[in-house]
């Protein structure tokens, strides 16, 4: 990717996003989702949704690229575009991206954790695959693209070190055979295609507040600035932020439409606020415990306090 896209993001989207994380907490609904955390809990907190924000959106983005070029996808298209939004990510070798990575994987075992908990029925039918299986795939094109930078996700899943070495051949089939198919659409010359780019207002008062986050982060200028940059595109495509009533994205071929949903960013928000919230009331408990039974408390191990790219601590 070029260097100018990769500083437009670090410079525009995550600093507006973090700056606005103290000053956006005045309004009433994310006050609310982020009620009782610290400043660096709150920073973490939108960054991580921000992360996931961008995966959502590349994963998007693979159904737009296989669907306008008319690329082949042998298996389930929704694990073929998994891998391909964790190769772009992957291919910008840069600590914005590498973050998004990490935040995903985390947002996925939220999601896998949640729904065990609950002991819900595993949609073994539908057309994504289970979420601890996606954030096991994505982690084994991290390490084996880069075993080192990514070696704490790798620990955080307990992936065994026989499955570590064999991702670097799957990373590199992978890398190769989709880089491979879109090679001929890549752009030579100074022409960048034209997205039509719209953050809808909020239908109902609370999303509001996630309006202001979306487009400060400019997510979808991020998504028209990297397909524009790389890919020879026929113009029109329709990039929306807006109302969906449910936490996901879309893209419609019929209307050439990528649609990213404002209740996702206040999903996430709110799943990694809730792990702060309970993370501290699990060290108060064990605070108690200790203060009744300090020969017990010798033996139990320590809750980690940094949960963006870590995920064996959580409940």
């Amino acid at each position: 990717m070029r260097r100018s896209f990769l500083n437009y993001a670090r410079a525009g989207a995550l600093a507006g996003l973090l700056a606005m994380s103290a000053s956006a907490a005045h309004a009433d609904t994310l006050q609310q989702d982020l009620k009782d955390l610290s400043e660096k809990q709150i920073e973490d907190s939108v960054e991580f949704a921000f992360g996931n924000a961008l995966f959502f959106m590349f994963h998007e983005a693979g159904h737009l690229l296989v669907s306008e070029f008319g690329l082949p996808v042998l298996g389930r298209e929704e694990d073929a575009v998994d891998t391909l939004s964790t190769l772009l990510l992957l291919e910008a070798d840069d600590d914005v991206f590498d973050t998004a990575l990490i935040d995903s994987v985390d947002g996925w075992t939220f999601s896998a954790d949640a729904s065990e908990a609950a002991e819900e029925e595993q949609a073994l039918w539908d057309a994504h695959g289970l979420d601890r299986q996606r954030a096991f795939n994505m982690v084994c094109l991290m390490v084996g693209k880069d075993p080192k930078k990514f070696k704490q996700s790798a620990d955080d899943v307990e992936m065994p070190q026989n499955r570590r070495q064999e991702c670097a051949g799957e990373f590199q089939k992978a890398h190769d055979s989709w880089f491979g198919v879109l090679k001929p659409h890549l752009r030579t010359g100074d022409k960048k295609s034209k997205f039509t780019i719209t953050y809808k207002p909020a239908k109902t008062k609370d999303l509001k507040d996630y309006v202001d986050l979306v487009k400060e982060a400019k997510v979808l200028d991020l998504l028209s600035e990297l397909l524009s940059s790389l890919y020879v595109l026929k113009d029109g495509i329709k990039l929306t932020a807006a109302e969906c009533g449910e936490p996901n994205a879309y893209w419609s071929a019929d209307e050439r439409e990528v649609t990213y949903c404002y209740e996702l960013m206040q999903y996430h928000t709110q799943t990694v606020a809730k792990y702060f919230r309970e993370e501290e009331s699990g060290d108060n408990s064990e605070s108690a415990s200790n203060e009744s039974d300090e020969e017990e408390s010798s033996t139990k191990p320590t809750i980690s306090k940094n949960i963006i790219g870590t995920a064996t601590p959580r409940k």
